[in-house]
Parts: structure tokens; C-alpha cells; sequence
């Protein structure tokens, strides 16, 4: 930085490196000489201007028939516009992209009450998945994180997805619930993060043509006083203890024979693990305003993102996650909860599965990015008012 009149201080560049940038050296110094000046590096085609605007208007109806069936159906109409503008880069050419997609989005729900405590749905819906800004502006940035250079694509298309579900569902007591899904969605255009391979590790967004993603859930919430019914394990106790489990197994395939730059033809969508299970165990004493919960969640390995051009598919291993939370209300008005986060603190582990094993393995496999998050503690106390 050199003011008006005056030179930098050359000096400044004679100072050890846990010195040399503190706030005294920066910008005009008191001797009247120019000290050092942190600017942003900048090119004409890193930076772009984007909005975008949403128009819709939807009709719903809700209807019964006799004791036993309600339909709940609609139709939504989205107008999506989006406007995007910037240089490209090599020939510095201004691009503009104005686009408007128009959706028609039903959706049905069929509700059969076999009783006062079961029933059976049925759905179908259909959505769309749209790219974010960032997934199309095509300049690279650095992650400095990952150390990954991303690179958007102003040529991704809308993702279009159908819905369909069946579900069973039981209600043994207030605040209990026992269900049963299976599930399909069908997927058009679906959006995928790439690496396009290279030393430097870029990372872009494709769609590619089809995916389907199919597979059941079951949920389980239930207080353990059912325990009493056994003599040898009766407690009182057990009303103020709830265990609850979700866990969804899905087959998810992404079809891509016929397309020389990919690793595999047929393999799972980028993003979607094959199972997922979230469990807790929780207590609540009303009577002395005392609860605990702890809850565990693990997901089965997923791939993070595709590999393309000889570059190998890049998995998230599983990690097992799990958190406690004790809670007490005194003086009827304060709260004071106590969390614990991560309690096993396991490495997030990005890797390439080189044996195919489909189980992370340090020794054969190559690891491209380890996160340990650490274990959170955290404190609150609130006041109702």
C-alpha cells in the first residue's frame, strides 16, 4: 500500500511471520508510510448475477365417503423464471440465460380407517428438484475445506419426481405409534455431484437421464410399561419410558449403460444410502419435571460424489452418532437442558472403495478426506414467560 506522497515501508518485509501482518502494519502507519493492503484477486469471469421468481397457485379438496375413506387430492401449478448472467470464461463473452419452466404437480391421498386405531393410506405426489444458483454458475472456486475446485454447469435441467406410497398404520395408545411403508419414486433428470478427475480434484453437478429409489420404512414408538405384564421385570417406573426406532431399507439404481465416462452402469443415486436407522430411549417424570433422552442414528455408506473419466466413485463410510440430552424444570418458569452431541466422536471418512469390498479398508482403499467433528457439550436455560 503505497499513500500519496509516501512509499511502503520496506522494512515491514524484515519482520518474523507471527509479526509481520498484525493490525499495526496494515494500511497508512503512523510514521506516515504505507504498510501492507489485503484486496480480494479477482477475474471478470468469477463472479455472476442471478434471480429468480416463482409464480403458483394450487386447488385442494378434502372429502369423505361414509365412515371409512377420505381423499385428500390437488393439483399445483408452478411458473419458475430464472435469470442468470455472466462472462465466459476464455472468451469473455457477457452469457445470458432466461428460462421458464412450467409444472403441473398433483398429488392424491386415500385414507382408509379400518378401525379406530388402524388405518391404511395410499399416496401419490409428484415434485421437482431445481439447482441452486451455485450448481450453475460455470467458473471454478476452491473449497478450501475439501480442497476441491467446483465448477458449476448453466446447462443442468430441473429434476422432475413421481411419488408413491403405501402405509399401515396403528395407534395401541395416546402417543404410540406402530407403521409400516413401501415406498417407489421415480426420478427424470435427476441432479448428481461429479468429479470430473484430474489432479486437482474438480467437482461439478450433471443430470443424468433416470433413477428409481424403492424400498419400506417402519416406525415403532411405544411406552414400556407393556413390561408389567411380566412379573419378573414389574416397575411402576416403566410409564415414564418411551422407545422409539425408524428404520427405512431402500434400493435406489441409476442407469447408465451406453455412457463411456462413468465408473459403473448401474449403481446407486449419488447421495441416497441403502439404510438409515434412527432409535431412541427416552424418560419423563412429571412429577419432579425430570427427562432424559439418548438417541443413536447411523446411515448406510453413500456415494458422496460420482467418479467420471476414469476417476473412481468417492463413498461416505457409515459413523455411528450418538447424543444425550437431560432436561429440569424448576420454579414451574426455568428450564435448564444439558446436551452431550457425538458422544463416540467417529471419524467422517470420504474414500474410494479400490478392493470393491464395499466396506471402508484402510490398507487397500484410498482415503480422500477424514473430519473428526469432536464431542459437543452445550448448556440452556430458558424462562417462560
Amino acid at each position: 500500500y503505497k499513500p500519496t506522497g509516501s512509499s511502503f515501508n520496506s522494512n515491514l518485509l524484515l519482520l518474523g511471520p507471527d509479526e509481520i501482518f498484525s493490525q499495526q502494519n496494515m494500511g497508512l502507519l503512523s510514521n506516515g508510510q504505507g504498510g501492507f493492503k489485503l484486496d480480494e484477486a479477482t477475474n471478470v469471469d468469477d463472479s455472476y448475477q442471478a434471480n429468480s421468481f416463482l409464480n403458483a397457485a394450487f386447488v385442494m379438496t378434502d372429502t369423505k365417503i361414509g365412515d371409512k375413506f377420505r381423499i385428500i387430492g390437488g393439483v399445483r401449478m408452478e411458473s419458475y423464471n430464472q435469470q442468470f448472467n455472466y462472462i465466459e470464461f476464455g472468451s469473455n463473452e457477457h452469457k445470458h440465460i432466461d428460462t421458464t419452466v412450467v409444472d403441473l404437480l398433483p398429488s392424491v391421498n386415500i385414507v382408509y380407517s379400518l378401525n379406530k386405531k388402524m388405518k391404511v393410506r395410499g399416496s401419490y405426489y409428484r415434485t421437482v428438484s431445481r439447482p441452486e444458483f451455485r450448481e450453475l454458475a460455470p467458473f471454478e472456486f476452491e473449497d478450501f475445506i475439501t480442497n476441491t475446485l467446483i465448477l458449476g454447469n448453466p446447462n443442468l435441467k430441473r429434476a422432475l419426481i413421481n411419488n408413491f406410497d403405501v402405509r399401515y398404520e396403528l395407534y395401541p395408545t395416546a402417543g404410540e405409534i406402530i407403521s409400516a411403508t413401501a415406498f417407489y419414486k421415480s426420478f427424470k433428470d435427476p441432479i448428481e455431484a461429479v468429479y470430473l478427475g484430474g489432479s486437482n480434484r474438480t467437482k461439478s453437478f450433471l443430470n443424468v437421464k433416470s433413477a428409481v429409489n424403492y424400498g419400506i420404512e417402519l416406525e415403532f414408538r411405544k411406552k414400556l410399561n407393556f413390561l408389567n405384564n411380566f412379573n419378573a421385570l414389574a416397575w411402576e417406573g416403566w410409564d415414564n419410558f418411551t422407545i422409539a426406532t425408524n428404520f427405512a431399507r431402500i434400493e435406489s439404481s441409476v442407469d447408465l449403460r451406453g455412457n463411456p465416462n462413468v465408473q459403473d452402469s448401474i449403481r446407486p443415486l449419488q447421495g441416497q444410502s441403502p439404510y438409515l436407522i434412527n432409535s431412541s430411549l427416552g424418560y419423563y417424570n412429571a412429577e419432579s419435571a425430570f427427562g432424559a433422552t439418548i438417541l443413536y442414528n447411523v446411515i448406510g455408506r453413500r456415494i458422496r460424489e460420482d467418479g467420471l473419466l476414469g476417476y473412481e466413485n468417492v463413498w461416505e463410510a457409515p459413523r455411528n452418532l450418538i447424543d444425550l440430552q437431560i432436561s429440569k424444570t424448576f420454579l414451574d418458569k426455568f428450564e435448564l437442558k444439558a446436551t452431550i452431541s457425538d458422544i463416540l466422536n467417529q471419524s467422517r471418512d470420504y474414500y474410494q472403495d479400490m478392493d470393491k469390498n464395499k466396506v471402508y479398508n484402510a490398507e487397500k482403499d484410498l482415503l480422500i478426506e477424514r473430519t473428526n467433528f469432536g464431542t459437543t457439550y452445550s448448556f440452556a436455560l430458558s424462562y417462560k414467560f
